[in-house]
């Protein structure tokens, strides 16, 4: 059965078919943020419902760098994730350290200082290379302080934001509105839209240059 999308304009149409062809997941996920914004939300869901758009989307923005073919750099391992997971078992190693302690310099046991060390390094890098994928993606030079960079980093910022509940349960009036929401996935659009489009021409151009090619082997056999 082919999915509705008749709730999505021509553009997201557009990109829904671009997506699905290089990963159904991502466009599944993307299908799924619009049909929940084009739906108001059931009296005591709102909160629920912006969050699980604003996942989709997150996921959408976050995926579709590798989907299409566009790091800029390999992925960093171990992760800083995994980095600050292991920070426990270094304090068990350490049961003296006192990083609260008084004193503008705190002495610390060398093997501390290197686990510090490697894991403000590797937030700096994923941070740096999260912009560059994104610049890979968007520009022709690969330059992270563009503009479009910019943009897409700020959208999906807002996304992850609201995409996790925080400590404390904000009012209805303190929630992003569907028109704000629209909106930063307004400029998703127009930038992937912005990729697809090149990356379709080129592709055509491509395949009819082979054909062109195999015409005159064709025609050389003869």
């Amino acid at each position: 059965m082919v999915p509705d999308v008749a709730f999505m304009d021509e553009r997201q149409q557009r990109i829904y078919t671009a997506l699905a062809e290089r990963r159904s997941d991502i466009a599944s996920m993307y299908r799924a943020a619009l049909l929940l914004l084009s739906r108001p939300a059931e009296v005591g869901d709102e909160r629920a419902r912006i969050s699980h758009i604003c996942h989709s989307m997150r996921e959408v923005m976050n995926r579709v760098l590798g989907a299409m073919g566009t790091t800029a750099s390999p992925r960093i391992t171990p992760p800083s994730g995994k980095q600050v997971q292991e920070l426990p078992d270094m304090l068990a190693r350490f049961p003296g350290l006192a990083l609260d302690a008084d004193g503008e310099s705190i002495p610390v046991p060398r093997a501390v200082a290197e686990i510090f060390d490697k894991l403000i390094k590797t937030a700096v890098q994923e941070k740096r290379r999260s912009r560059d994928d994104v610049a890979s993606l968007l520009t022709d030079d690969g330059n992270s302080e563009h503009l479009v960079v910019k943009r897409w980093v700020e959208s999906r910022d807002f996304f992850v934001r609201w995409a996790h509940l925080q400590d404390y349960e904000p009012k209805l009036s303190k929630l992003p509105s569907d028109d704000l929401i629209r909106t930063h996935v307004a400029v998703f659009d127009e930038l992937f839209d912005a990729v697809i489009t090149a990356f379709f021409t080129l592709r055509h151009s491509i395949d009819d240059l082979l054909s062109e090619i195999n015409a005159l082997e064709e025609v050389g056999n003869e």
